[in-house]
Order: structure tokens, then sequence, then C-alpha cells
């Protein structure tokens, strides 16, 4: 079979439950069901969702295979309804994890589910709560679509690293010193985190670690376009575009 051109996946998206992507950019819906073309591409400035900062939400209709049901959905592997258990192709271009299940993402018990993926060993900046991080991830997954378990537990992961850049940002504001360098620490490791290695299709981490590495060593202009590129609350607002093209072309040479 011939495999689709973008626009011709955008399309059959988009006619399949066009209400469903009604508020997903075509960019987000092609990342969400590509993860598997290889292919090296400048990142754009602005899709803060192509990074790490949202739920990954594939615009397919939940009603097709989770109308009656709850959350967990019990359909693993593909997301095209009717496909065999084990085949985690979409579109001959995107590979899932069959082991992976698609959450009904609006469903009323939600909630539970989110809390229910709560990662126990993820370190918290300091003041948030476990119980204020899970309405925080239950507020960005509530849509009415479809997305597998692993892009909750990577919302998780990516709220608490902006968490841990704006820390970082506070201790130096006060010369804090240790609190810096815990939240240094942490920052560095997140690029190893499991949800977020998983769903990297693009060298993601290797941007966090180009971050982390000047952050350790005090910078805090990079952790001010590292807060601006995720959309951490800590930013100061000042545009820091031209810092972070210099860490991309670090990280990406002459591939950008």
């Amino acid at each position: 079979m011939k495999m689709m051109s973008d626009d011709e996946l955008i399309g059959a998206l988009r006619a399949a439950d066009p209400a469903s992507l009604a508020t997903v950019s075509d960019g987000d819906a092609l990342r969400a069901v590509r993860r598997a073309r290889r292919e090296r591409r400048r990142p754009r400035w602005g899709l803060i969702t192509g990074a790490i900062a949202a739920t990954l939400v594939v615009g397919i209709p939940a009603g097709a295979a989770a109308a009656g049901f709850m959350a967990r959905t019990g359909w693993f592997g593909s997301p095209n309804p009717g496909d065999h258990r084990d085949h985690c192709i979409s579109a001959e271009v995107t590979e899932y994890d069959c082991d992976d299940e698609w959450i009904d993402l609006s469903a009323p018990d939600l909630d539970k589910v989110v809390a229910s993926v709560y990662p126990t060993w993820m370190p918290l900046a300091p003041g948030v709560t476990r119980e204020d991080l899970t309405a925080r991830v239950i507020g960005i997954s509530s849509a009415d679509a479809l997305t597998p378990v692993t892009s909750l537990r990577r919302t998780y992961e990516s709220e608490s690293y902006k968490d841990w850049l704006t820390a970082w940002i506070a201790a130096n504001d006060r010369g804090d010193t240790a609190a810096q360098e815990t939240a240094s620490r942490i920052i560095t490791e997140a690029a190893d985190w499991p949800a977020i290695v998983a769903t990297d299709g693009g060298r993601i981490t290797d941007i966090m670690r180009a971050f982390a590495e000047r952050i350790a060593a005090g910078d805090r202009e990079a952790a001010q376009a590292a807060a601006e590129y995720e959309g951490a609350p800590g930013w100061d607002g000042i545009d820091r575009h031209e810092l972070t093209d210099e860490i991309f072309d670090e990280v990406y040479g002459d591939d950008r």
C-alpha cells in the first residue's frame, strides 16, 4: 500500500472526526501519528508541544472504539479500530508500543486513571504536591480524543521538569546555592526519565541535556531560555530565541 502524504494523512484524520481535531494543529496531529519517521528536521520555535510540554493527543474519535466504556478502553496496539492486538503500526508510518493502552480522555473517570499512573519515583519541586501536579495533568489531558497511557506519564514528567526549571530560577534569585544545585541535578536527570525518553522522536532529550549542562554551570540565561521554550512559569517574559537557536545548533549541527 502506498504511504499517505502529509496532506492526505491530515485530511483522513479530520474527515474521521473534525470535532476531535478542532483544537489540534496540523503539525501536532502529524507528530502524534508518525513518531517512527526518522527524518531529522529543524525544531520549530513556538511548537512547545513538539518538545515535552503537552499530552500526545491523537485525534481519533473516542466514540469509535470507546463508546460506553470508561477511560481505560482495554484497547492496545494500533489506534485504528478493528486492527489486531499486535498490529502496532498506524498509517504505515507510526509504531506504537503494543503494551500501551489507549485512554479515553473524555471519560468521566479520567481523573482516577491519571492519578493511578502517577510516577511515585519522581522528585517534586519545592512547594509542589502530588495532588497539585495530578490536578494539573488532568486539566492538560482532558479532551475528546484518545491517547496512549505513556503520554499521561510523560505529561507528569514534563510538568515536573518545568517545575524544576522554575525552582532553579527561584533559587538563583535568592542566592540559595544548595537548592540551585539540587534543581540542577534533577534538571539533568530529567532527560533520562522513562516516558520522556519513550516519546522522544526528535532528539528532544539531547536538547534538554544541552540546556542542563549550561544550567549546571550557573547560566541563568540558559535557564530562562529553557523556561521560555517549555512554557515554565519561571520565565521572566524576555525573548531569548537567539540563545535557544544557538543550543539547537549545538545539538543538530548541519542537520538543522
